[in-house]
């Protein structure tokens, strides 16, 4: 995978190495030198926090912070040897996950601290000072997105998720209950406009869709008995009590109104 993405950055490498040298650097040959073996240190620590990653963060958004991190690196590293200095597997790490978190952001998640736990204990090399932490990463990503390196991601990629995810709990509520095909299909229809509002609570994704299908529960089933079929449903699905869903309903209704008066 980090493989393929190096090979396509080769040309685009060619290109910039030029442009970067300082002229504090005495010759062309020591700067690629100084680089060569920066690159192959951040490429190596890379490999490895990939290979860490991969079972707890999605593979294309770890894809997608390869991508930018190597497109990013020559920028980064070309600042170290300048000054004389190295990028420490702290520094290499932490502007990688900078970078991820960010992109996460697209779909309403971020790294945790257990993401860094779990990189602590398994990669040689990082400290557990302040140097690789939460805070520290999110320094660095304020840094690259003040620099223009990065472009800070909006949290839009949350409607996207809420959409699938209310389409698919529709049609699994279609299959468990037939009987009720022609009302919740008109009910998803209804619903899909609905994940648009800003009135949507921007909480776990599933709670939000129970929200949501809640909210149209009195507009399609009239009878005490159906009603109770969909509640039971929503409460477990999400592991939150029919009182404390239909608390979040009510002010989802409550803000829905608000916003459509305005």
């Amino acid at each position: 995978m980090v493989d393929a993405i190096r090979e396509e950055n080769k040309i685009l490498k060619k290109d910039l190495i030029s442009s970067l040298i300082n002229v504090q650097v005495d010759t062309k040959e020591k700067f690629l030198k100084s680089l060569e073996r920066q690159e192959e240190r951040v490429q190596e620590c890379l490999d490895e926090i990939i290979s860490i990653l991969l079972d707890h963060i999605k593979q294309e958004f770890l894809v997608q912070a390869v991508t930018q991190f190597e497109n990013l690196q020559l920028l980064l590293i070309v600042n170290r040897i300048n000054d004389n200095k190295h990028f420490t597997r702290n520094q290499i790490t932490t502007h990688f996950l900078a970078i991820l978190d960010n992109l996460l952001a697209s779909i309403h998640e971020k790294l945790a601290q257990t993401h860094f736990e779990i990189l602590k204990n398994n990669m040689e090399g990082l400290s557990t000072g302040k140097s690789f932490s939460y805070n520290e990463m999110k320094k660095r990503q304020i840094e690259l997105i003040r620099k223009g390196y990065i472009s800070k991601i909006r949290k839009l990629g949350y409607t996207l998720k809420l959409k699938d995810t209310y389409c698919q709990t529709v049609n699994h509520m279609i299959s468990i209950y037939p009987q009720h095909k022609d009302k919740l299909q008109t009910m998803e229809i209804e619903g899909y406009g609905l994940v648009h509002s800003k009135s949507v609570p921007k909480i776990d994704v599933k709670k939000s869709t129970a929200v949501v299908i809640g909210s149209q529960i009195p507009n399609y089933f009239s009878k005490k008995e159906e009603r109770s079929l969909m509640w039971n449903f929503l409460e477990d699905i999400t592991d939150e009590d029919e009182e404390k869903l239909k608390r979040k309903v009510y002010r989802f209704n409550t803000n829905l109104r608000n916003e459509e008066n305005v």
